[in-house]
């Protein structure tokens, strides 16, 4: 291969690879979720505004071993922690492809959106692992109070 078609074919393999990273808008709006299960309280909070860009926090906790007293404790504190650190949240470029939300030019899920009920499915990594899948509801505003 000639060096000017050379350049000229890795030009367009490096235009389609990066036209492929992400070719669709997610879907605008706003979830929130909350799962217990036996190991982690996670609650999370997604807002997603037009040209990919997300809003997002979610805050988990292990639970494993805690009693049922402590775990509704934790409970409790996790939501309204949730609620006071919105203000803060991540805000950041996301790709979706295949009704699913990843980094920009990442390949793991953070979410995937499910078109006939209008959730979100998020997607908790606990030590580098997916560890559990969180439903967020979609709502017209957040909730204020835990």
């Amino acid at each position: 291969m000639t060096r000017p078609r050379a350049v000229g074919f890795i030009a367009a393999l490096m235009l389609s690879l990066l036209t492929a990273c992400g070719d669709g808008q997610a879907p605008a709006g706003r979830w929130e979720g909350f799962s217990a299960s036996g190991e982690w309280l996670v609650a999370a909070r997604l807002q997603v505004d037009p040209g990919n860009t997300i809003h997002a926090t979610a805050l988990s906790v292990n639970v494993g071993g805690i009693s049922l007293p402590r775990r509704l404790e934790l409970t409790s504190k996790i939501k309204a922690t949730l609620i006071a650190q919105w203000p803060k949240a991540v805000v950041g470029k996301v790709d979706y492809k295949d009704r699913t939300i990843t980094h920009a030019g990442g390949v793991a899920p953070l979410f995937t959106f499910d078109p006939k009920s209008g959730s979100m499915t998020f997607y908790f990594y606990a030590g580098g692992k997916l560890t559990e899948k969180i439903r967020l509801y979609p709502v017209a505003h957040f909730s204020s109070r835990a």
